[in-house]
């Protein structure tokens, strides 16, 4: 059985793998600078609720947690940064929803 320090390495070590699956999808969409197929609201979502995961792991003093959350929390805001400047169509809506006439 791990000890709770060996594990919040082990776990640190893990949150840095997961995070670097954004990387690719960021690079590429630096890459082809065309953001249209992602969703800026669904982006906004994701930000919201790890904010609050955040605030977990600081509130349980998880170092492994938080490093995690603070990670993806970087990587959401880049994401969102780079899905506003290559934008092409409206941010959200248009005046009439897609198939709502």
């Amino acid at each position: 059985m791990l000890d709770g320090p060996t594990i919040e390495v082990l776990m640190s070590f893990v949150a840095f793998c997961s995070i670097s699956s954004w990387i690719p999808q960021i690079a590429r969409m630096l890459e082809r600078k065309q953001t249209d197929d992602f969703s800026l609201w669904t982006t906004l979502i994701l930000l919201c609720c790890n904010s609050a995961w955040w605030l977990y792991a600081i509130y349980i003093e998880s170092v492994s947690f938080f490093i995690q959350q603070s990670l993806t929390l970087i990587m959401l805001v880049w994401f969102s940064l780079v899905i506003i400047r290559y934008r092409t169509t409206p941010m959200f809506f248009t005046g009439k929803m897609a198939g709502m006439e």
